[in-house]
């Protein structure tokens, strides 16, 4: 099996002709180095420098959102999310299992729990039927609150997270989550650029969160962003990012416990020029989507597409084997002796020691998708 693999390999390899195929690297052109440069030679390089705030307002701008605010990274934006939402030790949040730990780290930064749901191959997001009988059997709703039968626990709210750039039908999601009272949380993290029914990913939810690290379409170095509905939660939010430092003219006053989470102005001078080149990006990853279409077409593996309501950013390609007897670390291990540098997706976060004691729907599925599904790199450059 993995020597049909190599060969598709030692294709894909000529026809991106790169000695080293990374999973997902950062296109750093010269514009956006004179753009930092630009924040350098004029000392803009704090979160208090003005590109922080032109890079929200370009970003709120671009998403349709002015209520943006850009954070040092996406870890801290879902805290800050969970915490305006007014997640604490009384509630549960429903999140996928099959997801980066940020998304449930921050869940437990607030106190709170887990509670894993399940997801479905096709868009490896929930599977919204077998959430629907979940809830029916497992909750009760009392003073228009969703509340755990077991637990007696609030579920308050649900974390969709659109893996690789892909999603769910989220309208569908949005009447069920609206009929039990749970507020939808977007980590949006890996899906700047994809839009579903031409509305951005990250805007569906009371808030969204969005991450610029050096491995996403566009970065900023470590960044990320919050996108709110409510003026009330946004001007929250930058009180809590600012250390909920009070205005003085010499003197710190806090009123608060809060967080030096404000992106610096430097990292906000590279998405500014990244920001720029964003669907130029987005273009360029979908004729590379297009070809590993061609390469995985009539063999073992199949490669996940983008349902038909959503315009995806195809951050990651993705293939699942057919085949259950491809093993699929052995497959792994043999495409890195090759310089060819793909990954599973991440380990079930109820598999990990932390969340194993964490409430959860049957997920079979989650461990099935785990075994079987690799991500292909990506890089915007690998097609000229």
């Amino acid at each position: 099996m993995n020597k049909n693999f190599l060969k598709l390999i030692k294709n894909i390899k000529k026809k991106f002709k790169q000695k080293k195929i990374y999973l997902h690297e950062p296109h750093i052109l010269k514009d956006d180095i004179t753009s930092v440069l630009a924040a350098l030679k004029s000392k803009e390089i704090s979160s208090y420098g003005k590109y922080t705030s032109v890079f929200e307002k370009k970003l709120g701008k671009y998403l349709g959102e002015k209520k943006t605010l850009s954070l040092v990274n996406g870890t801290a934006a879902l805290h800050i999310a969970y915490k305006v939402m007014g997640i604490n030790h009384n509630h549960e949040v429903l999140a996928p299992s099959m997801t980066y730990i940020s998304t449930i780290n921050a869940i437990k930064y607030c106190n709170s729990e887990p509670h894993f749901y399940e997801i479905e191959q096709s868009t490896l997001s929930v599977d919204l039927k077998k959430l629907e009988a979940y809830l029916k059997k497992k909750t009760i709703i009392k003073n228009k609150k969703c509340i755990n039968k077991k637990t007696q626990k609030h579920i308050k709210a649900f974390v969709l997270v659109h893996i690789n750039g892909l999603c769910c039908e989220i309208d569908k999601l949005l009447v069920l989550l609206n009929r039990y009272k749970i507020v939808l949380i977007e980590d949006a993290a890996e899906a700047i650029g994809s839009s579903y029914k031409n509305k951005k990913l990250g805007t569906f939810g009371e808030v969204g969160i969005l991450s610029f690290n050096g491995n996403k379409i566009i970065s900023t170095g470590g960044g990320g962003a919050i996108i709110f509905k409510k003026q009330i939660h946004y001007k929250k939010a930058l009180h809590y990012i600012s250390n909920c430092k009070k205005k003085h003219p010499f003197e710190f006053a806090h009123d608060d416990v809060g967080y030096n989470y404000r992106m610096p102005s430097l990292n906000a001078a590279l998405g500014i020029s990244q920001l720029k080149k964003l669907q130029h990006f987005v273009s360029k990853k979908k004729l590379i989507y297009l070809y590993y279409k061609s390469i995985f077409k009539n063999n073992q593996y199949k490669l996940l597409e983008p349902i038909n309501k959503l315009s995806s950013n195809y951050w990651l390609p993705t293939i699942t084997a057919t085949n259950k007897k491809i093993n699929l670390t052995r497959l792994i291990k043999s495409a890195h002796t090759q310089n060819f540098f793909l990954r599973s997706l991440w380990k079930p976060m109820h598999l990990l020691l932390p969340f194993k004691h964490c409430q959860k729907m049957s997920l079979r599925n989650t461990v099935r998708i785990y075994k079987s599904t690799v991500c292909l790199p990506g890089s915007v450059f690998l097609l000229k």
